[in-house]
């Protein structure tokens, strides 16, 4: 019978006590503030921590992938297959150098199995298939059976989120300046999707009033959720979140609406004011 390991990176979200509850093995993306002195992710600082320091640092903190050596080591850790579920790899090379090791650590190591899975995604959205992957080892899944279900849940997953200073995501590139100047004089806040496994520009929500309503308007319009699992999803600005999710269970009072936060490796790229809505429309 194969010993399996369920892993994937910091990037899920999932954290150190869940992780250890569900036999989950977690490597840690960094960042940086300065270019010179790199945290890991989940290890080094709160989540409350690293977004005060963020909304006060100089520069826009930057994000170091994972190098395959620190993968060949993971993967050479007493076990003989190895389910890697990585955060996208349209917009890291994490995945990539991922796909590179296992390549090379199965070409040596005869009989030795690791499938590596591109979720698509960012966040909880694959942070949560990881873990219904891992529940579904300790209840004797297969393999097989385990990749098909990380990968379902992956691939339902959608996000809507805004954030109320756009001023990171210009710092970021992931605004020009024109938009951003637009968007201030307007007071417009754009509606950031998932899309194909990156983050691009959605609708656009005219002001602040009504804004919670809105952002469940908005992505009502691109697909109910009212037969999936939701959850609002933030950057530790949880009085934000608390209005998002009155906002939805006023349209859908029979949801139970769930909470989770963003960790550094997406709040690197959008700033310390993000909130939004996820939204699984597969079951689990």
């Amino acid at each position: 019978m194969s010993k399996i390991l369920i892993m994937t990176d910091s990037g899920s979200d999932i954290g150190v006590k869940r992780a250890a509850e569900y036999g989950i093995k977690v490597l840690p993306l960094k960042y940086s503030f300065d270019g010179e002195h790199y945290y890991l992710d989940g290890i080094d600082q709160t989540l409350e921590e690293f977004y005060e320091m963020e909304k006060t640092a100089s520069e826009v903190p930057k994000t170091a992938q994972i190098s395959p050596l620190e993968f060949e080591e993971a993967y050479k850790d007493g076990y003989d297959t190895v389910i890697y579920t990585a955060i996208s790899g349209k917009a890291s090379g994490t995945c990539q150098n991922a796909v590179m090791m296992a390549n090379q650590v199965m070409s040596e190591h005869e009989g030795f199995k690791v499938e590596v899975i591109d979720s698509l995604t960012y966040s909880v959205l694959y942070g949560f298939a990881v873990i219904e992957g891992a529940k579904l080892l300790k209840e004797g899944g297969s393999a097989e059976e385990i990749i098909e279900r990380i990968k379902k849940i992956c691939y339902s997953a959608n996000a809507y989120f805004v954030t109320e200073d756009l001023t990171h995501l210009k710092k970021g590139g992931r605004i020009n300046a024109a938009t951003f100047a637009v968007a201030n004089m307007l007071d417009i806040k754009p509606v950031l999707v998932l899309k194909d496994g990156l983050v691009e520009q959605g609708a656009k929500l005219r002001g602040s009033k009504n804004l919670y309503k809105k952002l469940v308007d908005a992505a009502k319009a691109m697909g109910d959720f009212n037969e999936g699992k939701v959850y609002t999803i933030h950057t530790c600005v949880y009085e934000k979140a608390a209005f998002l999710r009155n906002a939805i269970s006023e349209q859908y009072p029979d949801i139970i609406v769930g909470d989770t936060l963003v960790g550094p490796t997406i709040g690197c790229h959008t700033g310390p004011d993000l909130f939004g809505i996820v939204y699984f429309s597969e079951k689990f």
